[in-house]
């Protein structure tokens, strides 16, 4: 319950901080939509290599399970506030969407930390839901700050704050399309026994 009362005490003061427009980005840091697999590998110079141990927090980078997926660890983005993150890519339309996955979150003033430096410069929030989850949006890109938690009396340690991104026109393109649809779903993965889902 008090984590709750907290998350509301900080939605509130986010929405209340920023009230321009800010332009969303187009994607995720030098991570941009559309970009292929091996263009990102490129640009943050990251290298498929599992990771050493469970808790690893260097660079590490593994594919998969769901086909397009690249998961790559905080350190090989130099992000120590980020535990993992989850590239889906396309095989034609390239990256789509995103999942960053937080570390401590559940720790006293984690949130008060994280919430300023990863939402405050969205602007101001299209829409607060409970769970809580905020969203911004703008006709290019859509951002969700949520608790992803996997049983809401039992927390585990694969409870994580996310950050979860994707390209409206892109997501468009691939729901509108003929063929099967092929969305890298990367919020809704079969669990890994993979660090990016272990404190």
């Amino acid at each position: 319950m008090k984590k709750k009362v907290k998350w509301i005490a900080m939605i509130f003061l986010l929405a209340a901080g920023v009230e321009a427009e800010a332009a969303l980005p187009s994607g995720f840091g030098k991570a941009t939509w559309g970009m292929t697999q091996q263009e990102f590998m490129s640009v943050h110079k990251v290298q498929l290599a599992p990771p050493k141990q469970m808790n690893d927090a260097g660079p590490w980078a593994v594919q998969g399970p769901a086909p397009g997926e690249l998961t790559v660890s905080g350190g090989a983005l130099g992000e120590p506030d980020i535990r993992s993150v989850s590239l889906g890519f396309h095989p034609e339309l390239g990256l789509t969407i995103i999942h960053v996955r937080f570390r401590d979150t559940n720790h006293p003033g984690e949130l008060e930390k994280l919430l300023p430096k990863w939402g405050g410069p969205y602007g101001k929030p299209k829409e607060q839901r409970p769970g809580p989850t905020i969203i911004w949006e703008d006709e290019k890109t859509h951002i969700e700050l949520t608790y992803h938690t996997v049983s809401p009396r039992h927390p585990t340690p694969s409870d994580h704050l996310a950050l979860v991104l994707w390209s409206i026109p892109l997501m468009e393109k691939i729901e509108a399309s003929e063929e099967e649809a092929h969305i890298p779903d990367v919020e809704k993965l079969v669990p890994l026994q993979e660090p990016h889902l272990q404190d």
